[in-house]
């Protein structure tokens, strides 16, 4: 089950920040130094302040990039750059964009969840690094607050909490309209009516969630609910540490869209594309074709023809290839540690074990820190990488389903990194969440530990 709760979410003031376009960004784990420079170049108030603020050569304890986000925090509810809102409610989500020609809607409901419930079910797909959940970790223990979201699916084929939603929206204005830096549309309403928030609990009591995107994040709110408990800390109503915002998308929505991760090679020792190319063919049915829209075509029908398929392309290799696996059965016979039919069959299982690791040999840590491999979205962007700043080849993935996440999460197995691209991503800045927590009983053990 999920038990959610309404809140009274923080918003930014357009009174006082004026474009509110210009003071949402990307969740902060898709923020490079550039992107964090055009962010803040666009306003003082910029989310990119708290979420990942730029380090100074003098930080310390006492003055850095945590404690600066906390001192935002505080200066913009005080100067009413943060606006609270006047009641609890929750907040239909809303995404239209454009992808490949077509345009989609995703519908989503922000919303609190509880974290510590023994009934709640959250199923995961992903490793987790220390290092991001340490440093969310710092940056909550700052500001005692959700500032992103974390993006949950739910399964609800019959689409109960959509229609309850899609009725009170229809009647209503956003209020809140941007626009993404991928002409992504967002808008956010607010559901208040008490009624209406009850039968969408009542909806959520019976349904498992599962993380699309926001691995860190949840492991951090659950290991800083613990913290908490730990210093006999208290809860004060659901806008504290055992909730945690998110967005929950319902996995039939229409709207749901998952794009391929690409994987570009780079800074190989001794790489030689003829040789990969003769050790790929005892695995691979490999077709040379002539140009991008023809390899492209031919990738498309593999994946709904259920084949799996790679594009490829070389530095120094003429033509573009289609490499099709002969043999499906091939990674249980290349994985000894006991693995679900639907791991053994993803399109990027197959990429990592036989092509990139066994053929390859790159190793978990050469893919993970990015050492040797570049994860890119586009296909013409990753392919246009090739031959450049000492790219050498690239590899074109079709996108993991949406059932795939579902089936290996239920398994309790990750996929390998960069595994699926959940599009559009969700703004940060939309609306946020301060925690109250009761303190109190935590000064008195400590006292009471002095003595």
């Amino acid at each position: 089950m999920a038990r959610i709760a309404s809140f009274r979410g923080y918003r930014f003031n357009p009174s006082e920040v004026g474009d509110l376009n210009k003071v949402v960004t990307q969740p902060y784990d898709k923020i490079d130094d550039k992107l964090r420079d055009e962010y803040l170049s666009r306003s003082e108030y910029s989310v990119v302040r708290i979420i990942r603020g730029p380090p100074k050569p003098d930080d310390n304890p006492n003055d850095n990039v945590y404690t600066r986000a906390a001192d935002y925090w505080t200066r913009w509810i005080e100067d009413r750059v943060l606006i609270r809102e006047p009641g609890p409610a929750i907040y239909p989500c809303f995404e239209e964009f454009t992808v490949d020609g077509e345009t989609f809607i995703r519908k989503g409901l922000v919303t609190l969840v509880c974290l510590d419930d023994d009934k709640s079910t959250v199923r995961a797909h992903e490793k987790t690094l220390s290092g991001p959940k340490a440093d969310r970790l710092r940056l909550m223990r700052a500001t005692e607050a959700n500032d992103g979201q974390i993006f949950m699916l739910y399964d609800d084929p019959d689409h109960r909490i959509n229609n309850l939603i899609d009725e009170e929206s229809a009647m209503a204005q956003p209020i809140m309209t941007v626009k993404d830096d991928y002409d992504a549309v967002h808008r956010l309403y607010r559901i208040s009516r008490p009624g209406l928030i009850q039968d969408v609990s009542e909806a959520f009591e019976d349904l498992e969630l599962f993380i699309a995107d926001g691995h860190h994040r949840y492991e951090t709110a659950v290991e800083y609910m613990d913290e908490c408990k730990g210093r006999y800390w208290k809860p004060m109503g659901a806008e504290t540490f055992n909730y945690r915002m998110m967005t929950l998308v319902n996995m039939h929505d229409p709207g749901l869209t998952v794009l391929p991760t690409h994987r570009v090679l780079h800074s190989l020792e001794g790489f030689a594309p003829r040789g990969v190319l003769e050790s790929a063919a005892e695995y691979f049915d490999i077709t040379e074709y002539a140009d991008r829209p023809s390899l492209y075509a031919a990738l498309d029908e593999s994946g709904k023809a259920g084949r799996t398929a790679f594009g490829f392309s070389a530095e120094g290799s003429s033509g573009l290839r289609l490499l099709t696996l002969k043999d499906p059965a091939i990674v249980g016979r290349l994985v000894e540690v006991e693995r679900s039919e639907t791991w053994r069959r993803l399109d990027v299982t197959v990429l990592h074990v036989v092509l990139l690791e066994k053929i390859l040999g790159l190793d978990a840590d050469k893919m993970s820190p990015e050492t040797n491999v570049h994860y890119v979205r586009g296909r013409d962007e990753a392919l246009d990488m090739v031959g450049c700043e000492g790219c050498q080849a690239a590899f074109l993935v079709n996108p993991t389903l949406v059932q795939q996440v579902r089936e290996v999460a239920l398994a309790g197995e990750r996929m390998p990194q960069k595994s699926t691209d959940f599009f559009p991503k969700l703004l940060t800045g939309m609306v946020m969440m301060k925690m109250t927590i009761d303190k109190s009983a935590g000064l008195a053990v400590w006292e009471a530990d002095k003595v």
